[in-house]
């Protein structure tokens, strides 16, 4: 009959106590985050962000400033400068909703309802357009578009009026990214615009909406590989 010394028992006991302390620590914990993921989302978000950004930008983008003269989409317009050049411009890191002939009801409302919105911030307003992506020979483009103190890219997220591209706005400032996120998050929580119950939500309804990388007017003067993303 082997007798086993006090001494093991006491580290077996041991052993057995930390190995329940620490898994009920993480048990607490993976509780704590689950009922707390609200709370603790911007957080991810902005985790998201950093690993996802591109630090080889430059820091200050270059700047256009212009008159707004014509929307062509939810996520498209174009503007003149000073001297009379005209620029065709998409929102940068905003996909709004297109729909051609044929396409769904709804899907045209969604478009229709995303244009009229940036008319109503923009049609024949001075802008000021922070480029991220640019072509100087056609004079087009994406970037970060204000109107006074308005973010529009913000803005149109906020309201629902087009899908968050994260590709395109990878060499904004932080702060701007996250502002982004956190509008398209509040507009899908709210069921706002194209995120409303009886909007079409499914991928193929908004294939558009998620495959091109830029508008389709974007497409038709040239080819991505003539464009240049700004701090490359």
């Amino acid at each position: 009959m082997t007798i086993t010394p006090p001494e093991a028992d006491m580290f077996w006991f041991l052993h057995r106590a930390c190995v329940v302390v620490f898994w009920c620590f993480w048990l607490a914990a993976a509780v704590f985050v689950y009922e707390k993921r609200a709370a603790l989302q911007p957080a991810f978000d902005y985790a998201e962000l950093v690993w996802q950004h591109d630090f080889r930008a430059a820091g200050d983008l270059p700047q256009l400033d212009g008159k707004v003269t014509e929307i062509f989409a939810g996520d498209s317009f174009q503007f003149e400068d000073k001297n009379g050049y005209a620029f065709n411009y998409g929102l940068a890191g905003v996909a709004a909703p297109r729909a051609n002939r044929g396409a769904p009801a709804e899907l045209q409302r969604l478009a229709g309802d995303s244009r009229t919105n940036l008319s109503q911030l923009l049609a024949g307003r001075p802008v000021t357009v922070s480029v991220t992506l640019a072509n100087p020979q056609t004079r087009t483009g994406l970037g970060l578009v204000h109107h006074g103190d308005t973010n529009v890219n913000v803005a149109m997220l906020a309201a629902g009026q087009g899908r968050l591209n994260l590709e395109q706005i990878r060499t904004l400032p932080l702060r701007d990214e996250f502002e982004m996120l956190r509008a398209e998050r509040s507009a899908r929580r709210q069921r706002l615009g194209i995120w409303g119950e009886t909007s079409l939500t499914n991928d193929a309804a908004h294939g558009e909406m998620t495959v091109n990388p830029v508008s389709t007017w974007f497409r038709q003067v040239a080819s991505l590989a003539d464009f240049t993303r700004v701090g490359d």
